[in-house]
């Protein structure tokens, strides 16, 4: 296999097997069913292909990454399982109530699409691009009809989701058509706004214990701040303030005056908090799932982001 093909395989993995299977939403038992693993492969990580492939053929400012995660996330959230509008969905407990309005589960909506924004599109794709450093500024689908293959399986694989897989709830045309505008606004924009980072520590560890104290952080924000009886609307500004300060951080990913190592330390910061919690979620009581296997899963992915920081990384 030629090398310049690696990458995208790659993202395709990584994609969902830190955003569902690190992170115990889909832990082993499920996310290795065979169904589902295809059908995860098709939604984060060709996703993430698509978005990585438009933003380096339209020669936009990487930063434009974040931007068409928020996209993959309402894509995802609003249309596939449909969360940002289901009161029943089974992840939110108490964010089915608190925050709901017109329609909308708005404090779970809001923190989701950054969550995939982030978590799902912009550090794996990330983390991919600098171990394949010569390959960054690169297309890597190079033939369009792959490449339009690659878009009908996901095109097709979340609309599957929306009718067969997840199918209890429909949320209103108009829920669907303002979803769809803003997706298309945020598409057009992506290419006209470079997001500006705010400038961090130029030092691995310190990067490093940023992006964990980020990934903290956004529970906290997200789930606990409602747990303490705030009114919606203060809550609500808090996620608004917190989305931006996170768009402006994580621009530091694509940031080309931080070395490779900077930049690789700070993408694996978030995930690192799911290695360090991964027994807990094996060993909780509180799960509906069989959430087995997943203390494998913290020691396999604690073990590549050493080998994939030392070995696969120059400065």
């Amino acid at each position: 296999m030629r090398r310049e093909s690696l990458p995208p395989i790659y993202l395709a993995l990584l994609s969902p097997t830190i955003a569902e299977l690190l992170s115990s939403s889909s832990p082993p038992m499920e996310f290795f069913n065979p169904l589902g693993f295809l059908m995860l492969i098709a939604l984060y990580g060709f996703g993430a292909i698509l978005i990585r492939e438009y933003v380096v053929r339209r020669g936009y400012p990487k930063s434009s990454i974040i931007l068409l995660g928020v996209v993959y996330g309402m894509v995802e959230e609003g249309f596939a399982v449909k969360s940002f509008f289901n009161p029943g969905w089974q992840d939110l407990g108490i964010l089915g109530v608190y925050g709901r309005y017109i329609g909308v589960n708005w404090v779970w909506s809001i923190g989701l699409t950054l969550y995939h924004s982030i978590i799902s599109i912009s550090i794996p794709i990330a983390i991919i691009e600098l171990v394949y450093s010569d390959l960054m500024d690169k297309p890597w689908i190079v033939s369009r009809r792959r490449l339009l293959i690659i878009f009908s399986v996901f095109v097709l694989d979340n609309v599957l989701i929306n009718i067969l897989l997840v199918s209890g709830y429909q949320p209103s045309l108009l829920h669907y058509l303002i979803l769809f505008m803003i997706m298309f606004l945020l598409v057009w924009l992506c290419g006209k706004v470079n997001i500006r980072p705010i400038r961090l520590a130029n030092n691995p560890f310190l990067m490093w214990v940023g992006g964990f104290l980020w990934m903290l952080g956004f529970y906290i924000v997200l789930f606990g701040l409602p747990n303490l009886g705030l009114p919606v609307f203060i809550d609500i500004i808090i996620l608004i303030i917190f989305f931006y300060i996170s768009v402006r951080m994580f621009s530091n990913l694509f940031n080309v005056e931080l070395s490779n190592k900077v930049r690789m330390a700070f993408a694996l910061g978030p995930p690192s908090l799911f290695i360090f919690l991964s027994p807990l979620f094996e060993f909780s009581s509180d799960r509906s799932d069989n959430p087995i296997g997943m203390t494998l899963v913290g020691v396999f992915f604690a073990i590549l982001f050493i080998y994939v920081y030392y070995k696969k990384v120059g400065e």
